[in-house]
């Protein structure tokens, strides 16, 4: 509706223009033969005739001038070198693109308009305003829940559990595991998971309290220490088993320190052995794929997944929902805590925007001829009335100007060289 309306107001703008033009033409015109006709009586109109004269031929080279740039002048379509701006489409279509790819969109230009942008700042100021965050916030909520909506259809979820569960079925999920342990293993990267794990039992193992409560238990229910105290008929008491405790926390400790302790050889040896059963290994495949199966075709599970997706849609799909722990406040509440970390930020403020200046130019490179031939499509395909009325709409009130101006002009400089030849008499 505001296209239409800004294309009346430019319409009207024109035909304006036009009358204001021609309105001039025609009082030159009137001027000019009043001055014919009582210049007998008034000598002094004389100058005024002069001065008509040359503003209607002035009026008429312009507007055949400004007529021939989209029109032929009378429809007389055999006059050389009128209608340029329809018979020309292609060339001006070619030329603007170059122009446009030349002049606007060299890697230059667009780096230093994005410098000058700042666009980390842009961005950070952009999201601190409440508006702005509420918006995005608002959208994706609203996006979700369409999103959600659709696939709430019994045919989009019949359609995916067929094809998920196809998937799954004939997915190699024991070669994946290997792969990923390939991965983890990879420089001896799971030690890392190891020396965490290790990390927690020990500071867990190091209180007190901890040591007491695991040689009590060992104490009562350890078979060993069961079976010595009635064989050697010793009273193995709460002290022993915390020593045992002791040793073990020890150990534990050794592991952790020493890089090439022994165990730790062990359990390389043992994640490697498994990941070449997992590779190599028949029976080791069929039990991990039949687990597979068994999962996939557990109603348990696909109860339990399906009632994780129902609450989950549920509180995506509150699109109106304000509360705290709502999609839409979480996301307002993210948005905004963004927009603040990243003003206090120079350091990655900084990096953001040297990312983008480092990539602008690439990417001008590549999609400025792209652009640029986008440009010419369009001109290319608009009718050669379209055209002539998109270019007129635009530029026509200014070249109405040109007409009024060269109708003024040309009735002084009439009268300024009728003056002149007057005076050489």
């Amino acid at each position: 509706m505001r296209e239409d309306q800004e294309t009346e107001l430019r319409d009207t703008r024109l035909r304006r223009m036009k009358w204001r033009a021609n309105g001039l033409l025609a009082l030159a015109g009137v001027l000019y033969v009043a001055a014919q006709a009582l210049e007998a009586q008034q000598p002094w109109l004389r100058w005024m005739s002069v001065i008509a004269e040359a503003a209607m031929v002035g009026a008429i080279a312009d507007w055949f001038a400004v007529t021939a740039l989209f029109h032929h002048p009378f429809g007389l379509r055999f006059i050389p070198h009128t209608a340029i701006i329809p018979r020309n489409k292609e060339r001006i279509a070619t030329g603007l693109s170059l122009f446009i790819q030349t002049n606007f969109l060299t890697s230059a230009a667009v780096v230093q308009r994005i410098r000058e942008f700042r666009p980390a700042r842009t961005l950070y100021g952009w999201l601190l305003k409440a508006e702005n965050a509420e918006a995005v916030a608002t959208y994706v909520a609203r996006l979700t829940a369409y999103g959600l909506k659709a696939l709430d259809d019994e045919r989009v979820r019949n359609y995916l559990q067929q094809t998920i569960a196809r998937r799954l079925q004939s997915a190699d999920v024991a070669g994946a595991a290997a792969q990923v342990l390939d991965l983890l293993t990879e420089n001896k990267r799971h030690h890392e998971l190891l020396d965490g794990a290790l990390r927690a039992l020990d500071d867990v193992l190091a209180r007190p309290d901890s040591q007491a409560y695991i040689a009590a238990e060992v104490a009562k229910s350890a078979p060993l220490l069961k079976w010595l105290s009635d064989w050697l008929q010793l009273k193995l008491d709460d002290r022993a088993a915390l020593k045992i405790v002791e040793v073990a926390v020890k150990k534990i400790s050794e592991v952790r320190h020493s890089q090439d302790h022994e165990l730790r050889k062990r359990f390389d040896a043992f994640v490697a052995d498994f990941v070449k059963k997992l590779k190599t290994d028949d029976a080791l495949r069929d039990k991990v794929h039949r687990l597979r199966d068994e999962a996939l075709e557990s109603p348990a599970l696909a109860r339990y997944v399906g009632s994780l997706w129902s609450e989950f849609r549920e509180w995506l799909a509150a699109e109106h929902d304000r509360r705290p722990a709502s999609l839409h406040q979480r996301l307002t509440a993210m948005l905004e805590s963004l927009g603040r970390t990243l003003r206090a930020d120079r350091e990655i403020q900084e990096w953001i925007d040297e990312q983008i200046l480092r990539a602008a130019p690439a990417l001008v490179e590549e999609y400025r001829a792209k652009i640029g031939r986008f440009i010419e499509d369009q001109i290319m395909g608009w009718q050669e009335q379209k055209l002539v009325a998109e270019l007129e709409r635009h530029i026509g009130p200014d070249l109405q100007y040109i007409r009024i101006n060269g109708t003024l002009v040309d009735g002084l400089a009439g009268l300024i060289i009728a003056a002149l030849t007057q005076f050489v008499r």
